[in-house]
């Protein structure tokens, strides 16, 4: 029997991680959010659900971690098309965000290294 997958609309995608992750955009950027920034996040969203993008070596299991991580696939994949957003900041832990983006394995580590 075959499952009623629908092409461009993952059966793993989480409606409530994307609406998570835009209530938690700052005011000025979630306001500009448009239809090709919401692809990107989804976009996101799969790869999580797929293992593309870990934290820690994991899938984020808390809405911070999951933030973190879609907001680094964001930052690895965003166009000028795209809302202006420079990724998640402020982040004090220790975090080590691996993003599998178009045959590139991408590292982002946080804290972020302020350089002088």
């Amino acid at each position: 029997m075959h499952s009623n997958v629908i092409i461009g609309n993952p059966s793993n995608f989480s409606h409530s991680s994307r609406k998570e992750f835009v209530e938690d955009l700052p005011k000025k950027v979630r306001n500009t959010v448009r239809g090709v920034d919401l692809t990107l996040i989804n976009e996101a969203i799969t790869a999580i659900s797929e293992g593309h993008a870990t934290i820690n070596g994991k899938k984020p299991t808390t809405r911070i971690e999951r933030f973190i991580v879609i907001a680094s696939y964001f930052k690895a994949a965003r166009t000028n098309l795209h809302m202006f957003f420079e990724g998640a900041e402020n982040i004090q832990e220790d975090f080590t965000v691996a993003i599998k983006y178009k045959d590139q394995q991408l590292v982002y580590k946080f804290p972020e290294a302020i350089l002088s």
